[in-house]
Order: structure tokens, then C-alpha cells, then sequence
């Protein structure tokens, strides 16, 4: 049985990295600004904040893969627990901000 050929290297400068990043890093604050909203009242507070921690560990992991093999497993670990910490905090702002302009 023939194996498949493997696919070319595609290099990453750390400027790139640093805009991918920055760019899921958005995303993730989108995520877990609004996606509780969505599904609190639907699965209840604790399985509809771990369902958007859930979904947003998912959409940060090809970042948290490249950033591996750039930078190492140790200090990827540590960017991906500021990045998220950073992002839960923003989140949580912006969350509270779209409550209170939505009672008006």
C-alpha cells in the first residue's frame, strides 16, 4: 500500500505567529463574551460556561500547536495561561457590558 506523500513545511515567521495569535485571541474573547449568553439559559450556568471554555481550548489549539513548535511546550503552556486568563477577564467585562446595555 503506497503512503500518502507527506505535505510541504510551511514556515512561520514570529510575526506572523504573533498576529495568528492575536487573531485567535480576539476570537476566544468573542467566544466567551457571547457565547454564555447563549448557553446559560439553555444547559444552566456551570455546563454553559464549560461548554464555552470548551469550544474556545478548541479553537485555540492549531494556535497552541504551531506556538509549540516554535517556542517549545513549556513556554507555550505559559502564553496559553495568560492568553486565556487575559481573555476570560476581558470576556468577562464585555459580558457584563452587553447585560447592562441590554436592560437599558
Amino acid at each position: 500500500m503506497a503512503q500518502p506523500p507527506e505535505a510541504p513545511a510551511v514556515s512561520v515567521s514570529r510575526a506572523e505567529l504573533l498576529w495568528i495569535t492575536f487573531g485567535a485571541w480576539t476570537g476566544g474573547v468573542c467566544i466567551l463574551t457571547l457565547l454564555p449568553l447563549l448557553l446559560i439559559p439553555r444547559l444552566g450556568i456551570g455546563a454553559g460556561m464549560a461548554a464555552s471554555y470548551l469550544i474556545f481550548f478548541l479553537a485555540w489549539q492549531p494556535v497552541q500547536v504551531v506556538t509549540q513548535r516554535v517556542a517549545g511546550i513549556a513556554p507555550a503552556v505559559v502564553r496559553m495561561i495568560v492568553l486565556v486568563a487575559a481573555a476570560a477577564v476581558c470576556a468577562y467585562y464585555l459580558r457584563e457590558l452587553v447585560i447592562a446595555t441590554s436592560r437599558g
